[in-house]
């Protein structure tokens, strides 16, 4: 079922009869399906793989879920009724687009190019060979893989808590905590700054192309970086959830970030490779607190 979603994903639905196009797993109304839009709607609905002609065989639409939509989610919730206000059932089979030719047919030299082009895959040797502690190793591996127990993939395993992130009121996705969230967006701000290094687009874009424009030696030392980066985000949004620590200032991620950075000059025996890390760190921190308007507490710097 997996590679099944893989595949569709790079194409789209012309809706007839609805009866072979999935309302939440398929994409036939904009450029992404409904469980990429709304998942916090797609994790408490009871049936997430009903069809288009299942759901909307009845006024009002045939979707139950586990929980009552309230506040927010009722509005999102009648914003996801109105994309699809317009849609009309007619007699006849669903047809499938391929997005990747101009013909709209699937071919597998299509697929293959779009793979090696846009998407090639991470190399796993690279995160191995990273001079970092092995669970930071670890914990690369399992960002990749997409299976870090952020709030939204706990409820996937049907975990009751709020979805919301701690930093903000949007779901706590992996994309949106090291990436989209106000405080994560900041950080790779602030990096930007500090190094001219554009952030990462998503999680794929990081582990795939994102540095396919720099040498060997120099994506080495970035994602030495990139490591400390993640991982001072990562134990920030645990203190905040199991220490109840607030985090009152940007700096708190920059600089526990530094101070792992710092840390882990140590490991390397190129002498090279420790001074630019250790010159990473200073620039980083030196911008960090020229953007800062309300100043740092020294007791949240190696936090």
């Amino acid at each position: 079922m997996h590679i099944k979603d893989e595949v569709l994903a790079k194409g789209s639905f012309d809706i007839k009869d609805g009866s072979k196009t999935r309302f939440w797993d398929d994409t036939w109304v904009g450029d992404l399906p409904f469980k990429v839009k709304y998942p916090s709607f797609y994790n408490i609905v009871r049936d997430p793989h009903a069809t288009v002609a299942k759901v909307m065989a009845t006024s009002p639409l045939n979707v139950s879920f586990k929980r009552a939509l309230v506040d927010n989610k009722l509005v999102e919730w009648h914003n996801l009724v109105a994309q699809i206000a317009y849609v009309e059932m007619v007699e006849g089979s669903d047809t499938f687009r391929w997005n990747l030719t101009k013909s709209g047919l699937y071919s597998v030299r299509s697929l293959y190019l779009h793979l090696i082009n846009t998407q090639p895959p991470f190399q796993h040797k690279m995160i191995w060979k990273l001079k970092i502690p092995l669970k930071i190793k670890i914990f690369l591996w399992y960002l990749q893989r997409g299976v870090v127990l952020t709030k939204y993939n706990l409820a996937r395993k049907n975990w009751k808590g709020s979805q919301k992130c701690c930093g903000c009121n949007s779901d706590e996705t992996i994309q949106h905590l090291f990436l989209d969230c106000p405080y994560a967006s900041m950080v790779w701000r602030i990096i930007f700054f500090a190094t001219g290094l554009n952030p990462p687009r998503s999680i794929s874009h990081m582990f795939g192309t994102w540095l396919n424009n720099q040498h060997k030696k120099t994506r080495y030392l970035i994602w030495v970086g990139v490591a400390a980066v993640c991982w001072a985000i990562w134990r920030c949004r645990n203190d905040t959830i199991f220490n109840k620590i607030k985090v009152n200032s940007i700096l708190q991620f920059i600089f526990r970030g530094t101070y792992w950075l710092r840390f882990w000059t140590q490991l390397p025996r190129d002498e090279q490779a420790k001074n630019t890390l250790s010159l990473m760190s200073k620039n980083i921190e030196m911008i960090a607190l020229e953007l800062s308007n309300g100043g740092w507490k020294h007791i949240y710097r190696l936090l």
